[in-house]
């Protein structure tokens, strides 16, 4: 009976890389457009951008019109049982962050107006992954304090602080980039190029 559970991990994770796979070719994180600035149609843009990013849960950090820049701060990503969030956009990024401590932040920027105009549309989702050095314990009692700061590293130091963990960088995730820039373009304020 422990054989069958066993697999079906591995050929979860298996089965969610291809489908990953197979839309990676789909993916786009940017848009061209014409928008002009100022208008109404600039301000259901910008509304559109915000809306987006609260939905899917990042907290806004940086909202420069002039610049055309909006960013988030980073925050953890959905784990498997949190099945309310809207974070990660793929069944493979789901078990990633179940497994392991990742956190994104997102970067969306607009052209500057060129004549009056904003031009291209453009989402970054950046992802990180905790790494903090190995706790070492040589008892039970001790197994019981294995996600605080009182036991010693397998590296020397004396205690394992906050201070010892790093963010790596695991680069951009086009998925999230893709369901972020659809969901701004389906908006309806999204005006053709002309000649398109």
């Amino acid at each position: 009976m422990r054989g069958p559970v066993c697999m079906l991990l591995p050929c979860a994770l298996v089965m969610s890389a291809g489908c990953a796979a197979s839309r990676h070719a789909e993916w786009r994180s940017s848009s061209t457009l014409v928008v002009a600035e100022p208008s109404a149609d600039a301000d259901r843009l910008w509304n559109s951008i915000l809306d987006t990013l609260r939905g899917h849960g990042f907290q806004i950090d940086r909202v420069d019109r002039p610049a055309g820049v909006v960013t988030t701060l980073p925050e953890m990503s959905k784990q498997l049982f949190e099945f309310w969030r809207r974070d990660v956009a793929t069944a493979r990024d789901t078990w990633e962050s179940t497994l392991n401590p990742i956190r994104r932040r997102a970067e969306v920027t607009l052209t500057p107006p060129g004549e009056g105009t904003w031009q291209n549309l453009a989402v970054a989702v950046y992802k990180e992954r905790l790494s903090s050095p190995d706790r070492q314990f040589n008892s039970t009692g001790a197994a019981y304090q294995y996600f605080g700061d009182s036991l010693p590293s397998t590296t020397g130091h004396y205690r394992v602080t906050t201070e010892h963990d790093r963010w790596l960088d695991l680069g951009r995730d086009p998925a999230m980039e893709d369901r972020i820039l659809s969901e701004i373009l389906a908006a309806g304020w999204h005006t053709p190029p002309p000649g398109s």
